[in-house]
């Protein structure tokens, strides 16, 4: 769905030596490559440590763009240890082997790719993706996947609280809702309306030095 942004930018990444790859079996674009044959082709053994011998934990992990508080979007550098300090998060608030996690999220974002998808490749979680959020499939993905952690954005929480009322609204299997922004008023009626789930709330920002968890639960 990237298709025509990506070839727009692409003579500019290929001058600064940037690989791109589609998640694909083919690539329709020349000097874009199809990641999925190189995913099932690769062995099943760790890398070599020669290949991460030069990575320490200030090393650049990734960017992230982020508008920060104010502007436009701008690159924000993700070290090492950041990302391994914020996909630790999931496990700090009890996430487990057997977990299964549903978001909503998007991966270009730091709640959905480091704390979500990189919270269950810290602890060896099932992650579950959807595309996009979806107020009225939300509970009946999560019962059919037999989720049992929710990651969500306040907003996310009060369209969840506006859908009609069901019979079976506490049918499910989730345990704890992990996220940010959830207002007072939504907290006390998801918890009244869903079920005892426990909620996890934190506060943080991609371009920041630090954050707060309400850990105790």
């Amino acid at each position: 769905e990237l298709h025509d942004a990506v070839e727009e930018v692409l003579p500019d990444l290929e001058c600064d030596g940037i690989h791109v790859f589609y998640l694909s079996s083919v690539s329709p674009t020349p000097g874009v490559e199809a990641l999925l044959p190189a995913i099932e082709a690769a062995p099943d053994e760790p890398l070599p440590a020669r290949y991460r011998a030069n990575v320490t934990a200030s090393s650049k992990a990734m960017y992230i763009y982020t508008s920060g508080t104010t502007g436009l979007p701008k690159a924000a550098v993700i070290t090492e240890l950041k990302l391994m300090m914020v996909a630790s998060l999931g496990r700090i608030c009890g996430l487990r082997p057997d977990d299964v996690v549903y978001t909503t999220l998007p991966l270009y974002h730091s709640a959905g790719l480091l704390i979500g998808l990189g919270g269950c490749l810290e602890v060896g979680a099932t992650c579950v993706l959807r595309t996009k959020f979806s107020a009225s499939q939300f509970w009946a993905d999560c019962r059919h996947y037999n989720v049992s952690v929710i990651q969500y954005v306040g907003e996310l929480m009060r369209y969840l609280c506006n859908t009609p009322k069901c019979a079976n609204d506490r049918e499910h299997g989730v345990r704890m809702a992990l996220g940010n922004g959830m207002r007072a008023e939504v907290w006390k009626e998801f918890l009244r309306r869903f079920g005892p789930v426990a909620v996890w709330e934190f506060y943080g920002a991609t371009e920041g030095n630090a954050g707060f968890i309400n850990y105790t639960g």
